[in-house]
């Protein structure tokens, strides 16, 4: 994770719409653009951590 990443954890729905948009781009280039989807990619797998995490906290709090 980059730093700026580390100090500005994206909000939930931001990181959703971030990876729907990374996706689209992925999805538009094709191979036309393998190192911008393999950074793409790096971003959506920090992306889910992040999403998962946070599920995780609300899960614990529910329970």
């Amino acid at each position: 994770m980059t730093e700026n990443q580390t100090t500005k954890t994206p909000s939930f729905l931001m990181a959703v719409k971030r990876i729907e948009a990374l996706t689209q781009e992925i999805r538009k280039d094709g191979l036309a653009a393998f190192e911008k989807a393999e950074a793409a990619y790096g971003e959506i797998q920090e992306l889910r951590t992040v999403l998962h995490d946070r599920i995780a906290s609300l899960r614990r709090r529910t329970a």
